[in-house]
C-alpha cells in the first residue's frame, strides 16, 4: 500500500512540473545511487551560470549543416531538380519560439540555373515528445537565382574591335521572398541533434533581359527537403 501511494505521488509531482523545455524528461539523467528511476533538472541555461543546455530550449545556440533535396517548381521545372545544401543557425528565445537563419545554394542543370539565399524567420516549437521535437518555420529573406543562357543565341556585338559578341549570357537578380514549412528535430545528447525539413519558397519575381535584348522572367517557387545534423552550444 504505501509502495502505491509513493508511486502515485511521484506521477502527480510529474505531471505538475512546469514547461518540459525548462525541466528534463524522464529519460534524462537517472540516478541509481539515490534509488529514483529519473532526476530533473534545469535545462535552461542561467545567464549567470553555467547551467546545462539542449538543442533548441531558450538561450541556446544551435549550429546545423542540411542536405537535401532542391524540388523546383512552376516555370523554373524546365530546369532539373538538384541537390541543395545550407548552413543553418537558430537561437532559442523562449519554449515556444526561436530566431531561425540560413545560408542556401543549389545548382541545377549543369550550371544553367543556380540559386543563393539568405533567409531570417521564427521558429515556433509546437511540442516535446520525449526526445522528438517537432515545429514550424516562418522566415523572409533574400534570393539570388542566376541563369546562364547556352542555347548558342549570340550575345549582339559591340563597336569594339576585340569585342564581338557571341557566347552565353548571364542573368542574375536579388529578389525578395518568404519561406515556411514543418520540420521535426532528434535531440541525440544534450550537445548534438538530427532533423528533416520540408520548406516552400515563393521568390517574389521580376523581369530581366538577356544581353541580346529577350526579357526574361526571373524568379518562382520550390520546395526543399533537408536532412541536417547539427551541435549545441
Amino acid at each position: 500500500m504505501v509502495i502505491i501511494i509513493w508511486m502515485f505521488s511521484g506521477i502527480e509531482g510529474h505531471a505538475s512540473t512546469g514547461s518540459s523545455w525548462s525541466r528534463e524528461p524522464s529519460w534524462a539523467n537517472s540516478d541509481s545511487s539515490s534509488g529514483t528511476s529519473s532526476r530533473r533538472t534545469t535545462r535552461s541555461r542561467d545567464l549567470g551560470g553555467s547551467g546545462d543546455i539542449s538543442p533548441f530550449s531558450p538561450g541556446s545556440n544551435n549550429l546545423a549543416i542540411d542536405l537535401g533535396q532542391v524540388f523546383l517548381m512552376g516555370d523554373l521545372t524546365k530546369y532539373s531538380d538538384s541537390i541543395g545544401t545550407q548552413l543553418h543557425y537558430t537561437y532559442g528565445v523562449s519554449d515556444l519560439l526561436a530566431f531561425d537563419s540560413s545560408l542556401g545554394y543549389s545548382q541545377h542543370s549543369n550550371g544553367q540555373f543556380s540559386m543563393a539565399s539568405l533567409l531570417t524567420g521564427i521558429r515556433l516549437n509546437m511540442s516535446w515528445y520525449d526526445k522528438i521535437i517537432p515545429y514550424a518555420i516562418f522566415g523572409l529573406g533574400f534570393y539570388r537565382p542566376s541563369y546562364q543562357d547556352n542555347t548558342g543565341s549570340p550575345a549582339p556585338a559591340t563597336n569594339s574591335l576585340t569585342d564581338k559578341g557571341g557566347g552565353p549570357s548571364n542573368v542574375s537578380a536579388i529578389l525578395f521572398g518568404l519561406d515556411l514549412g514543418p520540420g521535426i528535430d532528434l535531440e541525440l545528447s544534450h550537445n548534438m541533434f538530427f532533423g528533416a525539413a520540408v520548406t516552400f519558397h515563393n521568390m517574389f519575381g521580376t523581369t530581366q533581359t538577356w544581353a541580346n535584348g529577350t526579357p526574361l522572367d526571373v524568379g518562382g517557387t520550390y520546395t526543399s527537403f533537408f536532412l541536417q545534423v547539427g551541435a549545441t552550444f
